[in-house]
């Protein structure tokens, strides 16, 4: 079995067993992960956000998976932005209640990017993604009057999850790419403060 396998293996669990909790749990780990987001962006400067470190390894390997191309931080935090605020209306309309105020455009494959977020000064990505958990928190606890709490749709990765596993899937993803940031502030010729 590879790492990667194992990886995903531990995900398929950790979902269903985090969607088992109810939803202060979920809201509750939704605290966590907008916390460990802030923990790994403490301190950090734009020229540091902007820092790309040297492409490794298989050229077409996925940048989440910290392999061949590199994407710099401020790429990292546009991606998650931009899928997760899109998972987040997908999610409100499957469960059958109100989507989150604005406009986010639906997430149609993997590793899609967002240019506007990506332009933004990191201060203002801290406060769009402080946002984003807001929004989340907001949408957990509108659960509780969701009609369709047992329907799902698929994760290209995972499979069919339901509303309530895609909630954990936003710690999931947040853990995958703060991961993928501690490796870049790790990386040979990252700025120093």
């Amino acid at each position: 079995m590879t790492q990667d396998t194992d990886v995903t293996q531990q995900a398929l669990a950790y979902m269903p067993h985090q969607a088992s909790k109810d939803l202060a749990d979920l809201a509750a780990l939704m605290e966590r992960t907008a916390a460990d987001w802030q923990h790994c962006l403490q301190g950090m400067t734009d020229e540091q956000a902007h820092f790309q470190p040297a492409a490794t390894g298989n050229p077409s390997a996925s940048p989440a998976a910290g392999e061949g191309p590199k994407w710099c931080a401020k790429e990292v935090i546009g991606h998650f932005l931009t899928s997760e605020r899109g998972l987040n209306r997908q999610v409100a309309r499957l469960a059958g209640v109100a989507p989150p105020p604005g406009e986010a455009p639906p997430v149609r494959k993997m590793g899609v990017q967002s240019p506007d977020d990506e332009a933004l000064p990191l201060g203002a990505l801290r406060e769009k993604l402080a946002a984003f958990f807001e929004e989340t928190r907001a949408l957990i606890a509108a659960l509780d009057r969701g009609t369709n709490l047992d329907q799902t749709f698929p994760h290209p990765v995972f499979g069919q999850l339901n509303p309530k596993e895609w909630m954990a899937f936003h710690r999931v993803h947040s853990q995958d790419h703060i991961q993928q940031i501690e490796k870049i502030k790790a990386a040979p010729g990252y700025p120093a403060q």
